[in-house]
């Protein structure tokens, strides 16, 4: 029996909206557009949007932006476990 070998790319998404978006990518986008419930809340419009800003900011990069190879929002999650881990080791000897 011959046996071949199937590509199989691990780097990449599969595109499958469109071919041009990944279901991570289509779910972030979903994000950016809830954010705009914001405007129900009564408060003054300068603070709506720049909330409705940083969060659609926060959002489009982690749907888009790639740092070493790696999405933003993995790289923020890595990021954010960083800085609230013990930093701090002690060696103890084991017996």
């Amino acid at each position: 029996m011959r046996v071949f070998k199937i590509p199989y790319e691990t780097k990449r998404e599969e595109k499958i909206f469109g071919g041009y978006l990944s279901l991570r990518q289509v779910i972030y986008l979903m994000l950016i557009a809830s954010t705009l419930v914001i405007f129900i809340i009564p408060f003054m419009v300068a603070i709506k949007l720049s909330i409705i800003g940083l969060l659609g900011l926060f959002f489009l990069l982690c749907a888009f932006m790639k740092i070493n190879e790696q999405n933003f929002d993995k790289f923020f999650f890595y990021a954010v476990k960083y800085l609230f881990r013990k930093k701090k080791f002690v060696y103890e000897r084991c017996l």
